[in-house]
C-alpha cells in the first residue's frame, strides 16, 4: 500500500529529532536502529552515521543502497515496509510494523492462514526478483496485531533477474525459513511435500557458501 499519513523525517537532524528510542544493539559496526515519531506516524530509521568510518564509507553506505534498491522493487507489496524519502546517505528510513517477531510467540498461536499470507508475501517478493537471505531469522518475521504477517530487514537481499537461474536457486532457502517456522507452530502440519521440500532446502542451503543464517 502507498504511504499515509504524515510526511517521515527526511533530512539527518530531522531524524534525530523525531527518535523516541534505540532498538537492538548498536555498536561501531552496527546500524543505530532509531524508533522515530513525527506528526503521529512512527518510522524506523537504520543510521550507519555512528559507525566507524571505514565501516561507514563501505559497509554501510553498500547496504542502504543494497536495502533500498531492494524495497525500491517491492514498492505496494502488502505486508513489507515502505520507502521514506532519502535522508542522508548513511540513513534508510522506513514504515514501522507494529507486532511481534515470530520467535515471541507461543507455539500454536498462529494459525494456518498466517502461514499461508506469508507465503504469499514471499511469493510475490521472488515474483519481482528480491532474495531476502535471512527470513530464518525469527526477528525478522513479525505478527501484526490483527494477526497478518510481515517481513523486515531487507539489509541482506539480493535483488536478481526475474524467473533467473540464481533466484530459483535461493528462493527455497526463503521459502524453507516458512516451512520451519510452521513447523515449529504445529510439528504435525506440515504436508509429506512440504516436509520433503524443507529438506531438500536444507541440504541447498549447506551446498551455498553465502549463507546468513
Amino acid at each position: 500500500p502507498a504511504m499515509q499519513g504524515p510526511p517521515p523525517p527526511a533530512t539527518e537532524e530531522a531524524v534525530e529529532r523525531a527518535t523516541v528510542a534505540l532498538l537492538g544493539k548498536q555498536g561501531p559496526f552496527r546500524p543505530t536502529v532509531r524508533l522515530l515519531e513525527s506528526g503521529g506516524g512512527r518510522w524506523v530509521a537504520k543510521d550507519y552515521r555512528a559507525c566507524t568510518p571505514l565501516y561507514r564509507w563501505t559497509v554501510g553506505r553498500w547496504n542502504v543502497r543494497r536495502e533500498r534498491q531492494a524495497l525500491e522493487r517491492l514498492a505496494g507489496v502488502e505486508g513489507v515496509p515502505n520507502l521514506a524519502p532519502r535522508a542522508g546517505p548513511w540513513v534508510l528510513v522506513l514504515t514501522h510494523f507494529e507486532g511481534r517477531d515470530i520467535g515471541k510467540v507461543d507455539k500454536g498461536r498462529q494459525p494456518p492462514e498466517f502461514f499461508a499470507a506469508l507465503q504469499g508475501i514471499v511469493d510475490e517478493v521472488h515474483r519481482r526478483g528480491v532474495v531476502h537471505r535471512d527470513l530464518r531469522q525469527r526477528r525478522n518475521v513479525l505478527m501484526q496485531p490483527d494477526g497478518r504477517p510481515a517481513l523486515i530487514d531487507f539489509g541482506a537481499a539480493l535483488c536478481l533477474r526475474p524467473g533467473g537461474r540464481l533466484l530459483r536457486f535461493l528462493a527455497p532457502v526463503d521459502d524453507s525459513g516458512v516451512l520451519k517456522y510452521k513447523r515449529r507452530a504445529n510439528p504435525g502440519s506440515l504436508t509429506p511435500d512440504e516436509a520433503d521440500r524443507l529438506e531438500r532446502a536444507e541440504r541447498r542451503r549447506r551446498l551455498w557458501p553465502f549463507k546468513r543464517s
